[in-house]
């Protein structure tokens, strides 16, 4: 167990309230878990803002994704998702925010 107490907290969250994927189910077949978010911008062009109906955001626990980046694909359920672009916003670096696109 983390002696961190803010890591145990974050890891608590994604174990309570994550949905089950698998990273990578083509080759090392890692089970983590994902919180659904939401992406905190849209294409503005003009009055008119944009956002790709197949785009899913979801938050990943960093040592969970350490090794992988872009083109990495999750298995949720039956769908399969590409990540897109991945980025840590999260000041203590626990989690990564990952874009991801319907394959």
């Amino acid at each position: 167990m983390p002696a961190d107490p803010f890591l145990r907290s974050v890891e608590d969250t994604f174990r309570r309230h994550g949905i089950a994927a698998v990273l990578d189910p083509d080759g090392v077949a890692r089970d983590v878990r994902l919180l659904p978010t939401r992406a905190d911008s849209f294409a503005d062009f003009g009055e008119m803002r944009v956002q790709a109906s197949n785009v899913g955001m979801f938050e990943i626990l960093a040592s969970a994704f350490e090794g992988f980046g872009k083109g990495a694909v999750l298995a949720i359920g039956a769908e399969r998702r590409r990540v897109q672009h991945s980025q840590v916003d999260d000041p203590r670096r626990y989690k990564v925010v990952l874009n991801t696109v319907s394959m």
